[in-house]
């Protein structure tokens, strides 16, 4: 459930245009952006960025499968590399820059042949009997390192004399070596613990260690390059809520600075870094993200646009149907309009990010939660017009979920499942007076019943629903799940029963649970969508009418060229 936390400062990206990033004093010499040029435009998927200096190579997935395309530096031109495979990856360049390394891809394939594949023209080699996921050329092509499962290898730039080197506790991608072909750098991730952490070894197999140590980020951090001379490495960091953003870092090779720097801050999030011969440009895919909110129409299972024309998450409805508020992506700020998309009106502004904003029962105010550079989530009550604005209580836990009782008179809330000492509380608006819910100790994402009859929470694990009858002041488990999530629950308005998003099973769909009973039956299947990963889990909710909404991901991936100081 968890996304990766962007840092607060943003840097705005016109399409298809250059922007400069202006640094406002003289400071160390450390490494800095300057400024960023979008190469494509295609809206074609993308990963595996190389380059020889004159031609960058990326592996796109177009509706007719994995190619390699080739953009001339010079012009922008696109062409595709040619080759018999009907899918393939490349993974690296030549050092004689006349050939790519490949492997080609295959349907339920976790591990593939390498192969040398001309540029131009010539006949496509098989390295011996090689089989791995990814793989890279020492810079004088006479090593080739080489991953197969959580084992790295090397061998001979043709593939012979192959011989085991390490095995992690983990999945090994990202391999590179260091321009004098004596280190090699990997990525080993870690699926359990949700990481990504940057190692080194020896080509020689000896001293395997992780290079980051104790820094911050360092466990979501992967996926680097060296710089031609070696001065510096250039690696990519995914942080987490309350939007997931992935930034380019800088790292001394030779000690000098104090450590990383960081040289991108969203909102494109930016990977697969490549650097130039010259040190003053580096090629990266960047990702903008992009979310259409729809609704589904499970009888026709067709999707329709909720707002024209806007990138939101996290809408809610007024209780008349007649209001909208909803989250801008990729900025995270907080709007209102009417049902048909008039009348906009920003509320909050950056660097503040808001989420999951509800409205009051009369359509005055509207509660989110505001997440601040402390990275911190408090809930915020900021008026319909948005002239009014106060904190609904000032603590240092991070405060989620918005439930404002029938009256509008007070408002529970939970804290967030991974913050120390769950509880749920309750807050009235006119005495300021906190109460804890009995027996709310370990549960956390409160859900009010329309009736005022009961409270519906989660366990941390997302596993268990639990329910407390107000009668009887009890807590007992509604509905206990095996293994999974459910996710944004949400009650029908008779209070009858509890919908869920069903993240359980590995048949996406909407469930249903009755209260009284612990059987869910399935509502409908959800199909047919490629959801937005959004600050807290992939979003759903209902509209005024009872029809469900969903964000579907129109993000983009295109080619940029950063120009860069590296020092």
């Amino acid at each position: 459930m968890s996304l990766r936390i962007a840092l607060t400062a943003m840097i705005l990206v016109a399409p298809f245009a250059k922007f400069t990033v202006r640094h406002p004093h003289k400071s160390a010499a450390i490494p800095k952006l300057i400024s960023v040029t979008q190469i494509t435009r295609d809206g074609i998927g993308k990963t595996s960025l190389l380059s020889d200096g004159k031609n960058l190579y990326v592996t796109e997935w177009p509706s007719t499968g994995h190619v390699v395309a080739k953009f001339s530096l010079s012009d922008s031109n696109r062409s595709l590399v040619t080759s018999n495979f009907s899918e393939l990856k490349a993974l690296d360049v030549a050092p004689d820059k006349n050939s790519l390394l490949v492997t080609p891809v295959r349907a339920g394939a976790a591990e593939n042949e390498l192969w040398t594949l001309p540029i131009d023209a010539g006949i496509p080699q098989k390295l011996g009997s090689l089989l791995g996921h990814d793989a890279s050329w020492s810079a004088d092509g006479r090593q080739l390192a080489f991953v197969k499962g959580s084992t790295l290898s090397i061998a001979g730039g043709d593939g012979a004399a192959a011989r085991d080197l390490y095995t992690a506790s983990g999945s090994v991608f990202g391999l590179r070596f260091s321009p004098d072909g004596r280190r090699i750098r990997f990525s080993v991730g870690n699926t359990a613990q949700d990481t990504t952490t940057i190692w080194e070894i020896g080509a020689d197999g000896s001293d395997p260690h992780p290079i980051l140590g104790n820094w911050k980020y360092a466990s979501a951090a992967c996926c680097g390059s060296w710089s031609a001379d070696g001065s510096y490495y250039i690696f990519q960091v995914t942080q987490s809520s309350p939007s997931s953003i992935t930034t380019l870092w800088a790292l001394s090779d030779h000690g000098k600075g104090a450590g990383p720097a960081q040289l991108t801050d969203g909102p494109i999030s930016f990977g697969n870094a490549w650097p130039s011969n010259d040190n003053s440009r580096i090629w990266a895919v960047g990702v903008k993200p992009e979310g259409q909110p729809v609704k589904y129409n499970p009888s026709s299972k067709n999707f329709s646009a909720v707002i024209s024309g806007v990138s939101a998450t996290d809408l809610d409805f007024s209780l008349d149907g007649k209001w909208i508020t909803y989250v801008a992506l990729p900025e995270g700020t907080l709007w209102r309009c009417r049902e048909d998309g008039s009348n906009r009106l920003q509320l909050t502004f950056a660097p503040e990010r808001g989420a999951l904003p509800h409205w009051s029962p009369d359509s005055s105010n509207i509660g989110y939660v505001s997440i601040g550079q402390d990275k911190r989530s408090k809930i915020v009550i900021i008026s319909a017009d948005g002239v009014t604005k106060k904190d609904l209580l000032p603590e240092n836990r991070s405060q989620i979920d918005v439930n404002w009782s029938s009256d509008g008179k007070r408002i529970m809330f939970g804290y967030l499942h991974d913050t120390p000492g769950l509880d749920i509380r309750v807050v009235d608006l006119s005495t300021h007076e906190v109460t804890s819910i009995p027996g709310s100790e370990g549960l956390f994402s409160p859900r009010w019943s329309p009736n005022g009859k009961y409270i519906a929470a989660l366990s941390p694990d997302f596993t268990k629903v639990m329910l407390f009858d107000y009668e009887t002041q009890k807590w007992s488990t509604w509905l206990e799940e095996a293994a999974g999530a459910v996710s944004y629950p949400v009650w029908s308005a008779d209070s009858k029963y509890l919908y869920f998003d069903d993240l359980v099973t590995d048949q996406e769909s909407i469930r249903r649970v009755k209260v009284g009973e612990s059987r869910t039956e399935r509502v409908f299947k959800l199909e047919g969508i490629e959801r937005y990963p959004g600050p807290f889990g992939l979003w759903s909710a209902r509209t005024s009418d009872g029809s469900w909404m969903f964000v579907r991901d129109h993000s983009t991936q295109e080619v940029y060229q950063l120009d860069v100081e590296l020092p």
